[in-house]
């Protein structure tokens, strides 16, 4: 996405001034981010980049971003492109979960802190249709060997469809440690992905996401089955049914993500 273009939506909505920068900064695989400035202050922009891959409802994530904005936990969300392929949110000077001066355990079990606090908040957030969506992410990535991905969708559909609606709350989909700000309270970031879904499904992202081992899993779920007062147990067995789903939702969106990044450098 061209940045003047972006420059020239935001002048026009004269939300923001005359004078307008936009840095980089880092982000995620695809999306692009940057810091705004103005006359006066900062604020955050995201780009996002696969919205002809999966159709979302960018204005209903708008809204429920607002909605966790009022309970403390997001930055504010200020301004959604009219092709609603950009948003414009708060700045928030912070030092992430990733880069703060604490242990790995005791990151873990922050970590498992917010995820139950997350889960534990009321939400106007919909659900998804993933078995679609990893279809859709099929279809936009340049893979071979359909047989194979489209046994792996078939071997993890039927347990996507009996646990999808158990255990429902509303999940981030996408907790890295980066996206944890140590604010106070504690700010989240990215969005994007959240929906209502699984506690589990959300609790195995947050394990891949982290690239985490063994122990360090074992550390998360222990962490949370004491926060969410669950059983242990219960929380293991539930999450190994998780993980083949989570890795099979990673490995397409990684998938597509790779084709759409590969388009963009070649174009």
């Amino acid at each position: 996405m061209k940045q003047t273009r972006i420059i020239d939506e935001l002048l026009a909505s004269e939300l923001f001034g005359q004078q307008l920068d936009l840095e980089p900064v880092k982000g995620g695989a695809v999306n692009k981010s940057y810091r705004l400035t103005t006359q006066s202050q900062h604020y955050f922009l995201k780009t996002f980049e696969l919205n002809h891959i999966t159709p979302t409802d960018r204005q209903a994530l708008f809204f429920q971003q607002q909605q966790l904005f009022d309970l403390g936990i997001s930055p504010k969300p200020i301004y959604l492109s009219h092709a609603h392929d950009f948003q414009v949110e708060s700045w928030v000077e912070h030092v992430s979960l990733r880069n703060a001066t604490k242990s790995n355990s005791e990151k873990i079990q922050l970590l498992a802190k917010v995820l139950s606090d997350i889960h534990n908040l009321p939400t106007l957030a919909s659900s998804i249709d993933l078995p679609k969506d990893w279809l859709l992410y099929l279809n936009a990535a340049n893979v071979s060997e359909q047989e194979y991905w489209q046994n792996r969708i078939e071997k993890c559909k039927p347990d996507w469809i009996d646990t999808h609606k158990v255990d429902q709350v509303l999940c981030h989909n996408d907790l890295a440690l980066e996206h944890v700000a140590l604010t106070n309270p504690v700010v989240v970031f990215d969005w994007e992905y959240a929906s209502l879904g699984n506690r589990y499904f959300d609790l195995a992202s947050c394990a891949l996401i982290n690239k985490m081992d063994y122990h360090d899993i074992s550390m998360l779920q222990h962490y949370y089955a004491e926060f969410s007062n669950l059983s242990e147990h219960e929380v293991f067995e539930h999450c190994q049914t998780q993980f083949p789903i989570v890795q099979l939702t990673y490995d397409l969106w990684q998938a597509a993500a790779a084709t759409v990044t590969h388009d963009s450098v070649s174009s």
